[in-house]
């Protein structure tokens, strides 16, 4: 939907995105621009984005785990300033 259109109805669409729980894509000179999710899509997203993130920095920790092994740094010394920077989140 464009988004000119769009902008006279937003509430009406807000409440169709809420009820349907079909995603409205906001298009300007016939270009993606935004999509209108309704709330528990929403949610869902974001908790597969924060999942798939904490994959992708336990991929990581594994190669740093697995660097360390062969330096003369103790991995107990890597492990602790991995525990402090989850903290400090």
């Amino acid at each position: 939907m464009g988004i000119e259109e769009a902008r006279g109805k937003l509430g009406e669409l807000a409440r169709e995105v809420e009820e349907r729980g079909e995603p409205v894509v906001l298009t300007k000179r016939g270009r993606p621009l935004a999509v209108l999710l309704n709330r528990d899509e929403y949610g869902r997203f974001k908790l597969a984005e924060t999942a798939s993130a904490r994959a992708e920095v336990e991929r990581y920790l594994v190669k740093v785990r697995r660097n360390v092994k062969g330096t003369a740094l103790k991995r107990s010394v890597v492990d602790e300033a991995i525990a402090a920077v989850r903290r400090a989140r």
